[in-house]
């Protein structure tokens, strides 16, 4: 068996952690968006019908599946690749205390929990938000 290069596994590490700081801040961004509209903007969510509300509804689960899943994955392949440097790489004598600890013992198998929460109540609020009126503003607006 050919041992993978330490400093190629490390840039993939790398690669792969930048992938995940992608994925985040690409959730934030749409989730910034939505709620923007959602809250800002709520006569706008008001006028829509019943078959606007749903295909809103299901073009944001799609995009929050495909997010956690993209999310999800990524973080399992950063976890297996922490855990092929640990077993090649990882001898304790090799590194400083903190990095040995942050860097090589790190575990990432937790993450998908994480991402499922987060995604799921962002679902959540928007599912809330597009369904009562009174979820979005505590009383009726008087026009003048």
């Amino acid at each position: 068996m050919e041992v993978i290069p330490e400093s190629a596994l490390i840039e993939a590490i790398m690669s792969t952690r930048s992938q995940i700081d992608f994925l985040w801040q690409f959730f934030v961004t749409v989730h910034i968006a939505v709620f923007a509209l959602l809250f800002i903007y709520d006569d706008a969510v008001e006028s829509m019908n019943i078959p606007a509300r749903v295909l809103s509804v299901l073009g944001i689960a799609a995009f929050d599946w495909i997010n956690g899943q993209a999310l999800t994955n990524a973080y399992l392949l950063l976890d297996a690749m922490i855990d092929q440097y640990r077993s090649v790489f990882g001898q304790v004598e090799r590194f400083r205390p903190a990095f040995y600890q942050r860097f090589v013992m790190e575990s990432y198998a937790d993450r998908p929990e994480m991402v499922m929460f987060t995604h799921g109540l962002a679902f959540v609020v928007v599912i809330l938000a597009l369904s009562s009126r009174r979820f979005i503003q505590s009383r009726r607006r008087t026009s003048h």
